[in-house]
């Protein structure tokens, strides 16, 4: 299955026991055994009822790559699907991007290869210097943006999980403080590589999901003009809560003046929240549209009792000089003046985020905003990636006092570590529309919104059925993200990474996530590296852990993509296309098709047929029993790195090297996601124990054994791992 490449932070072995060794204390999962009698032989292929994207066998792709010792651009070089070039992989960790630009330019750098995106000012030094050599530019499959702690309770408005009403209009008032286009095209660090975003979705994902009309989001001060219909900035953004171009303040000059019409706006609707009476001493909203300073004035004694605290991240210039504008706003609406932290704001630099610490058991409530980022380290990916996957509650960690009968959050949460969602965002109706994506039966319709469109709304549904397809309930999904200003997306941008121009070849550009991915790793090659059979990587940041159930970074991820392998794994090359992998093939299967009773709700399945010459690094072979332990405990647990098992309710093992993975839902997406969850070694990882594990696995596995059919279905997340 691996490799013999060693992966080292300081040393984490690849694929070594030591690492695989780790147990889960916060979750234990229950996965039932049912052996169904029938060994019948199973039918062929059946036809997808489904469009799903096509599968790309593994092999080289052609295309050109630079030559010879000058310096320029790199395009991408062809990946191939052998054994890594290099023996070992190393990760050195730096305090942020600048530290780590500067190692690789001293005279002699720890690391060859860099993980982010070089600033403008570094394009030129690195395509014309010697030392070094540049990708090709790439659309970078991610975005950032501010986002909220919604159970969180803001100047006395308790935002009820994104559901009440003064939480829309705090959150609708911040978005009126920065422009943020002007942010994308003058902050320094990504000036002529950024434009800004009005939804939380790259303008590269999978399936081209255009951008909602923004211009009827806020009530209040809704808009006019050109940009108001669907896709209208594309590519990028801006026209949300945005009445004019901003003037500057504060040395800035994407943040909005002083009695400008966003400024004012952004009063108002504090005032409507109940935060203050009024502006400037005046009583209402009105007063503050007419307001010549867009100060608030008879503040609300809860506003001083209910400080929200700005996490404003100090590792990257962007995040750090986005933070420190919007709460150098916040704190001039309340007191006149732009020194934080403030009465009303306490503002946390640091280059972590410790949201995690608390999240197993509560809600952590240390945190109110957040200069957040999603970036992809395997390329684009579907717009479901973003909607669904990190903003649907069933993603929050389940807590039955915000569960049904008890709270908005969905019923199919897991307790989780690390949950995509920890916003805690749960809103029935936006989980509705998110969950409408996850079961279109086609992706898309005419009379689907498209680009020019003022209408947000599908007036056409999936043929033979009453459902949206995914796009029409993706603009929906939009919409109602955009109205109730859930997060504020602010930009994205466009990337380019340099490395050491010292020999180094195959290096990979992934055509979403540039330098930093598995393929470069897997392939780059060095007839004479500094440190003999060794990629020297850079880190800008630190892992914070590597166990694949509490996986919560870019950082995290890449890491364990060097020592769990997946049954598929997206192309370097080609958004949305899949690279058979550790499964030789998959089909997908009907109810009619199976040949025996599938778990209860399932409406489909897909058959997956493992390689038969793939084993773990102590010698046992990989058998379907791991992988569908994998799915089961990682989805029971409520993992981000199971999040593509979702529609998962069962898994059933034919063979040694042949399951199904049993779902109660398809999307014309569940494929790019499904095969991708890091497969684990059973032995090693079931609370029963290896040689319990071994023996049954063994029991099966043996000439003649008459075990298959075996059906796993989670029952409860509670008690022992039993198989």
């Amino acid at each position: 299955m691996e490799s013999n490449r060693e992966v080292s932070r300081t040393i984490i072995g690849r694929g070594s026991l030591s690492l695989l060794t780790s147990r889960i204390s916060s979750s234990k999962v229950i996965i039932a055994f049912l052996v169904v009698f029938s060994l019948v032989v199973l039918p062929g292929p059946v036809s997808r009822t489904v469009g799903v994207p096509g599968l790309e066998l593994a092999r080289a792709q052609f295309d050109l790559c630079s030559s010879g010792p000058g310096p320029g651009l790199v395009f991408p070089c062809p990946w191939v699907a052998s054994g890594p070039a290099e023996d070992t992989l190393t990760a050195t960790i730096f305090t942020d991007e600048a530290a780590e630009f500067t190692d690789i330019q001293s005279a002699s750098p720890h690391i060859d290869l860099t993980d982010w995106p070089l600033t403008p000012d570094l394009i030129g030094t690195f395509t014309t210097n010697p030392n070094f050599r540049i990708t090709s530019t790439i659309s970078e499959a991610g975005y950032f943006e501010i986002q909220f702690m919604l159970a969180n309770n803001f100047w006395g408005c308790d935002f009820n999980f994104g559901n009440a009403p003064c939480g829309v209009q705090i959150r609708q008032g911040i978005a009126h403080m920065i422009d943020t286009a002007k942010f994308a095209a003058n902050e320094p660090s990504i000036s002529g590589q950024a434009v800004a975003l009005d939804a939380p979705i790259p303008s590269d994902n999978v399936g081209s999901l255009p951008t909602a009309n923004p211009c009827a989001w806020d009530a209040s001060f809704p808009q006019t003009g050109s940009n108001c219909i669907v896709s209208g900035g594309f590519p990028g953004g801006g026209t949300a809560y945005h009445l004019a171009n901003a003037t500057g303040a504060n040395g800035n000059p994407a943040m909005q003046a002083p009695g400008s019409k966003d400024l004012n706006a952004a009063a108002a609707h504090f005032v409507a929240a109940g935060v203050a009476t009024g502006c400037d001493g005046g009583t209402g909203t009105a007063s503050c549209v007419s307001s010549l300073d867009s100060r608030v004035s008879g503040i609300s004694a809860a506003a001083a009792a209910h400080t929200v605290n700005f996490f404003i991240r100090n590792d990257n210039p962007s995040r750090l000089h986005l933070g420190d504008s919007i709460a150098e706003q916040i704190c001039y609406i309340f007191t006149g003046s732009y020194v934080t932290p403030c009465t009303y704001l306490t503002v946390t630099h640091s280059p972590l985020f410790p949201l995690f610490q608390c999240i197993s058991t509560s809600i952590c409530l240390n945190w109110g905003m957040y200069t957040a980022t999603y970036i992809s380290p395997t390329g684009p990916q579907a717009f479901d990636s973003s909607l669904y996957f990190r903003y649907n509650s069933r993603f929050v960690s389940s807590i039955p006092s915000i569960q049904p009968p008890n709270g908005p959050c969905a019923s199919t949460a897991a307790p989780t570590v690390s949950p995509p969602d920890y916003m805690y965002l749960c809103n029935t109706s936006y989980d509705s529309l998110t969950n409408q994506i996850e079961s279109a039966p086609c992706i898309t319709v005419p009379g689907d919104p498209v680009a020019g469109s003022t209408s947000n709304n599908s007036t056409a549904t999936c043929a033979g059925t009453s459902q949206l397809s995914a796009i029409g309930a993706g603009v929906k999904a939009e919409d109602q993200f955009g109205k109730n200003a859930y997060t504020l997306p602010i930009f994205e941008q466009t990337a380019q990474f340099g490395y050491l121009n010292n020999g180094w070849d195959r290096v990979i550009p992934n055509i979403g996530a540039g330098l930093p991915n598995y393929f470069t790793w897997f392939n780059a090659w060095n007839p004479g590296p500094v440190q003999q059979g060794t990629i020297r990587q850079g880190f800008k940041q630190s892992t914070s852990s590597v166990n694949p159930f509490v996986d919560n970074s870019l950082w995290n991820e890449w890491i364990v993509g060097n020592i769990y392998d997946s049954l598929m794994v997206p192309s370097p090359d080609f958004p949305g296309q899949l690279v058979d992998w550790m499964a030789l093939s998959v089909q997908q299967l009907a109810n009619p098709s199976l040949t025996y009773t599938p778990p209860a709700g399932t409406t489909t399945s897909f058959r997956f047929t493992l390689r038969g010459d793939m084993f773990f690094q102590d010698g046992r072979k990989v058998t379907s029993f791991d992988v569908a332990f994998s799915y089961l405990a990682l989805k029971a647990t409520g993992a981000l790195a199971g999040a593509g098992a979702a529609p998962m309710i069962g898994a059933t093992i034919l063979s040694s090297t042949q399951f199904d993975i049993n779902l109660n839902t398809v999307s014309p997406f569940t494929l790019l996601t499904l095969p991708t969850l890091p497969v684990l070694p059973g032995a090693y990882w079931t609370s029963a124990g290896s040689s319990a594990w071994s023996s049954g696995v063994n029991a099966c596995t043996a000439t003649g054994a008459t075990c298959y059919p075996a059906q796993y279905t989670l029952v409860a997340p509670s008690g022992p791992v039993a198989c």
